[in-house]
């Protein structure tokens, strides 16, 4: 052996990682098959909008560049770079861009066959929840660019074929990880954040208060703005003004409402508030924002 050679000693050889072999079986298995939709890099311009829609897919978007929101079962959801989204299939959700500035994305779409029997440390196959969300997973988007790249090259040689599964079985393992890191931290916090997000969702027609949301909950409100920067990457005042301006925008594209009643429907106490803070996050009022519906922009993919 060559000096500076790594020889596993003997136990480590009969040492079976219980994830690498439930994914080789999986790849072996004549029952799998990953059948991609599309893997590419988006750029939408600002107040793009990609209608209430659902798919049999799975659905990864990662956030290259600027901010945008989906809605998942009615769960709006903010994303900014560096972010992460996994919609499961069949869940209904929408996609919306921010009004002053483009939005950068890379997607995959697909489709998997699989056996009956999916392990559990498989988390990723099991879709028990409508969505996910990882925060900073650079990573993930490095892997996602090698998919796309090995995609594009797949009937050049068995090689690149090769390497498009193997890469596959590494996004499965790297989403499957993510997932259970997040159920751990989603288990300690829901009794808490849960509720409260829970909460605001419900009261966004009502004026709402962190101290008294807080000490509804029965927790600091010390504690429940550190959840929210921790696990949602934004201030609970930004996450409940955010809600509010998608709310109103979903609103403001229904013709039957007018501005007093879009205000008021969304916790705004005033429909010259509601303007100016619209405004103050959009770049426009509400009404330039309703007559852009009629000029809808145009999205560019990126190379």
């Amino acid at each position: 052996m060559h000096p500076g050679q790594f020889r596993p000693d003997r136990k480590e050889k009969q040492r079976v990682n219980p994830v690498e072999k439930e994914l080789t079986e999986l790849l072996a298995d004549e029952r799998y098959g990953t059948f991609i939709q599309t893997i590419r890099k988006i750029r939408f311009p600002a107040n793009y909008r990609f209608d209430s829609h659902a798919h049999p897919q799975v659905e990864i978007n990662y956030i290259n560049s600027g901010c945008c929101m989906m809605e998942v079962e009615e769960r709006i959801v903010p994303l900014k770079r560096g972010s992460c989204i996994v919609v499961n299939p069949g869940q209904k959700h929408l996609f919306m861009v921010d009004v002053s500035k483009s939005c950068a994305i890379t997607q995959l779409i697909y489709r998997t066959a699989l056996p009956e029997k999916i392990p559990e440390s498989l988390t990723c196959f099991h879709y028990d929840r409508p969505f996910y969300v990882f925060q900073d997973c650079g990573e993930l988007c490095s892997l996602l660019e090698n998919i796309g790249r090995y995609y594009q090259r797949r009937q050049e040689d068995d090689y690149q074929e090769a390497q498009l599964d193997f890469s596959l079985l590494q996004l499965y393992a790297m989403l499957s990880r993510s997932m259970e890191k997040e159920r751990l931290q989603a288990d300690s916090r829901q009794g808490k954040l849960g509720e409260a997000l829970d909460r605001i969702h419900s009261r966004l027609e009502e004026d709402i208060n962190i101290e008294e949301l807080s000490r509804e909950l029965g927790m600091s409100s010390r504690y429940l703005r550190k959840a929210f920067e921790d696990s949602i990457g934004i201030s609970c005042s930004q996450y409940i003004t955010m809600l509010r301006i998608a709310r109103a925008k979903e609103l403001l594209w229904d013709w039957e409402k007018d501005i007093t009643q879009v205000a008021s429907l969304t916790g705004f106490n005033s429909p010259q508030y509601f303007c100016r803070i619209f405004k103050k996050h959009t770049g426009m009022t509400p009404a330039q924002y309703r007559n852009m519906k009629k000029e809808r922009p145009e999205l560019t993919e990126e190379t």
